[in-house]
């Protein structure tokens, strides 16, 4: 008996130990492959456009936003594998062509280009929708600077003298032509004007061909326009270039005074960049800013903004940046048009 015991004990031993060894510890979960040498994990496709896409540009042909989207548009189109369509709806600062644009399809090629007169047109709600909070900054891509030009007949050539003259003789009312008393052009001119103490007269035209005339027929004292648009007129010696609305000199009027150097808080200019609206795809936003971007190193296009002195300031900016601005530049357009 004993004997059967122990042997019937072995053998339920051996089955125990034989079970044990057909068992397998849990198996711990599989590492992620590492890519082999000289590979890259995949990443996300980035959205494609793939039909050509559309501009809407909120002035008219041969406008400073007008010729700086076609100075871009060869290497946009490069970057963006598709044509960009550019169609000018100009009229009321910038207005006609904003409310067109908010009536379009946003389905993520369709967008536009703002300036700051955008900004001044939301404060002062000439606009039929909230232009500030539907619109979504996509890139700035220069930021322009102005500068005050003078017939020959004014008895002044600095914005010194003109101060002088003006409290020599208090009667005398300096007039100042422009494009856009509403918008841009009015504020950045109101705002030189209220730091130096002088009333001015503004003078709206239609175009700076007929400011440029009013001014060589002695009709106007004074312009505000762009300081590449006035160069010609100075070298030509048809104007005198008074001051120059900025932080430092520019480089396409290098001797000119800056309202910088004087310590005259005037240096409101303007920027351009695309924008989109409301419900716009964010991949398509992502895309768009993404070309532009890379368009922005394109040496024919840097060579052109160097020719026409839009290197003097920062001027690309991305999504987030141009978003600071356009909140920033709200801010300062709202209080300088209070007062």
């Amino acid at each position: 008996m004993k004997k059967k015991w122990l042997l019937m004990t072995a053998l339920v031993m051996m089955l125990v130990l034989a079970f044990a060894g057909c068992s397998k510890p849990a198996e711990e979960p599989a590492a992620p492959a590492e890519p082999a040498e000289g590979e890259t994990p995949a990443a996300t496709e980035e959205f494609k456009f793939d039909r050509p896409i559309e501009l809407i540009i909120t002035f008219g042909p041969g406008s400073g936003t007008d010729t700086t989207i076609r100075a871009l548009q060869p290497a946009l189109e490069k970057e963006l594998g598709v044509p960009v369509k550019i169609n000018n709806k100009e009229g009321a600062g910038g207005v006609v062509g904003a409310e067109f644009y908010a009536n379009q399809p946003h389905d993520g090629y369709v967008f536009a280009m703002y300036t700051p007169s955008h900004i001044i047109a939301a404060i002062n709600k000439t606009v039929n929708f909230d232009i500030f909070n539907e619109t979504i900054p996509v890139a700035r891509l220069v930021h322009d600077s102005n500068v005050l030009l003078a017939g020959t007949q004014v008895p002044y050539s600095t914005v010194g003298e003109m101060i002088e003259y003006c409290k020599a003789n208090p009667d005398y009312v300096p007039s100042v032509g422009m494009m856009s008393i509403q918008g841009i052009d009015g504020v950045a001119a109101g705002q030189l004007f209220d730091e130096i103490g002088i009333k001015a007269n503004f003078i709206p035209y239609a175009s700076g061909a007929e400011a440029n005339a009013a001014i060589m027929g002695g009709h106007t004292d004074m312009v505000l326009t762009s300081p590449f648009d006035g160069k010609a007129f100075v070298d030509s010696g048809d104007m005198k270039a008074i001051v120059l609305l900025a932080e430092q000199r520019g480089s396409t009027l290098p001797e000119t005074e800056c309202t910088g150097e004087l310590g005259i808080n005037a240096y409101i200019g303007p920027w351009r960049g695309i924008v989109a609206h409301n419900g716009t795809p964010q991949e398509a936003i992502d895309a768009l800013a993404a070309a532009i971007e890379r368009a922005d190193a394109d040496p024919e296009w840097n060579e052109w903004k160097q020719s026409v002195g839009l290197t003097d300031r920062p001027g690309f900016a991305g999504p987030e940046e141009f978003g600071q601005v356009w909140t920033e530049y709200y801010t300062i357009m709202e209080d300088l048009l209070a007062n």
